[in-house]
């Protein structure tokens, strides 16, 4: 993370949702006695919404979702997940707190729930933009060059790209696509930032696969940025 980052949170962050997730092999003691975890939570998230049935899928495998009053921040169960999101981000020191908070409450419901197969971070932001000439100035927001032909390179109307690359750790999944609003207010460029972990991963290493999904994932948007719009995200004017 560059040096002169005072504080995680820009005063004029992009950052909408932050999510963590943990998958583990389906297991039916979560349907069986999700009331159990909801009772330790329900002071905090009392907001319950049940996952409608759609034609094909799966009942148990659609996640309750058990919200605060004002929906700012929530979390997902199912039978083989379970994940915390917010929509206020207060920081990753914060969310951390209360992610640990509710693993632990998580595994005093269902102490069999040992072994994980995926731990996911997602880092969603929406950035606004103004076209200009009718094209979206993408190299004032993000660092991004496609290989293309030089003759529309550079000039795109509308764009919608994703990228999954391996790293040491996992893999990181970057979708960057326009997006207009439904009342036609505005329009904005999603970066939208997934670093996931598989394969042989234990609940007691939750903590630590929080950290590195988090490093990942900031590291990569600040490398995205322009040294241009991270100005603006400090509170200053391009």
């Amino acid at each position: 993370m560059p040096k002169n980052i005072k504080s995680e949170i820009y005063p004029n962050s992009p950052l909408v949702e932050v999510i963590f997730e943990i998958r583990f092999p389906a297991d039916p003691v979560v349907e069986c006695k999700r009331d159990v975890f909801f009772d330790f939570v329900r002071k905090d998230y009392a907001q319950i919404f049940v996952p409608q049935t759609k034609e094909g899928s799966f009942v148990a495998l659609e996640p309750y979702r058990f919200a605060k009053e004002d929906r700012s921040s929530g979390i997902m169960l199912s039978i083989n997940r379970f994940s915390y999101y917010s929509r206020k981000y207060p920081g990753f020191a914060l969310f951390k707190k209360e992610i640990i908070r509710l693993i632990d409450i998580f595994k005093k419901s269902y102490p069999t729930i040992k072994k994980l197969t995926r731990t996911g971070f997602r880092y969603v932001n929406i950035i606004p933009f103004t076209r200009e000439q009718g094209i979206v100035p993408l190299d004032k927001y993000l660092n991004v060059k496609l290989q293309l032909p030089s003759l529309i390179l550079g000039k795109y109307n509308n764009i919608s790209v994703g990228l999954i690359a391996k790293t040491n750790g996992g893999s990181i999944t970057t979708r960057i696509e326009t997006l207009s609003a439904t009342d036609k207010s505005g329009e904005a460029i999603l970066l939208d930032i997934d670093f996931a972990k598989e394969d042989d991963l234990s609940m007691v290493n939750v903590k630590k696969y929080l950290d590195e999904s988090h490093n990942y994932s900031r590291q990569l948007f600040e490398d995205l940025i322009t040294d241009m719009y991270r100005i603006y995200l400090r509170g200053e004017s391009i």
